[in-house]
């Protein structure tokens, strides 16, 4: 019966401050785990679109697609497509021996070679709200860009003006249709980054601090 007796458990009071702690200490991490992740998510998304840029560019420098391009699609304000295709030596030739032009074509039929290099959708915005497109060859002789991504206004990057750029940003941050703000008095929140490409197909990443992008590994 004493071995009975000692045998105490927690009481209503007891319990009642232990889900109010567990509580407010979840009221606290919430938003901060909330956002962590949406970084995350969002980072992967650069990195994506990083990768598929700089993938072509490697198979144009070999000679395995000497045309390539890297294609951004929105799906409304819910998600984004990339797609990167490619055009063999012996199509590029004809298209050249036929005197036609090179264009950045973002069709679907016969015009590229492999319409599917790599592709992928992301639930992320980025700060066109239609389809674009940019083009890369091996010595930068047939660069271009089509549709939203020729269109590109300028924005500050290390102290220097580029239109050679994509921005990533959450769904929740998307405006004016379902685009990303642009930088400086754009209204741009972070989490947010930054893809930028050369003629040549050198690519850079940066993420937004909240006033100006700030480059990353």
């Amino acid at each position: 019966m004493q071995q009975d007796q000692n045998i105490k458990g927690f009481t209503i009071l007891e319990l009642l401050v232990v889900i109010t702690i567990v509580a407010i200490i979840s009221a606290v991490a919430y938003p901060n785990f909330s956002d962590w992740r949406q970084d995350r998510e969002l980072r992967a998304a650069m990195e994506k679109a990083a990768t598929m840029l700089s993938s072509v560019n490697t198979l144009s420098q070999r000679g395995n697609y000497p045309f390539v391009q890297f294609r951004v699609t929105p799906n409304g304000t819910t998600s984004t497509k990339f797609i990167s295709k490619g055009m063999d030596a012996t199509s590029l030739s004809i298209k050249l021996n036929n005197a036609q032009t090179i264009e950045c074509n973002t069709s679907s039929g016969s015009y590229w070679d492999n319409n599917q290099v790599d592709e992928t959708t992301k639930k992320i915005s980025t700060h066109v709200s239609k389809d674009g497109a940019v083009c890369f060859s091996k010595d930068g002789s047939y660069f271009k860009a089509h549709g939203t991504l020729k269109n590109n206004l300028n924005v500050t990057v290390e102290n220097r003006s580029t239109n050679q750029y994509l921005i990533l940003c959450t769904t929740s941050n998307a405006s004016n249709g379902g685009k990303c703000p642009l930088d400086q008095g754009g209204g741009l929140e972070k989490p947010a980054y930054l893809v930028e490409w050369t003629r040549f197909g050198n690519i850079s990443k940066f993420k937004w601090s909240g006033s100006d992008w700030t480059r990353q590994n």
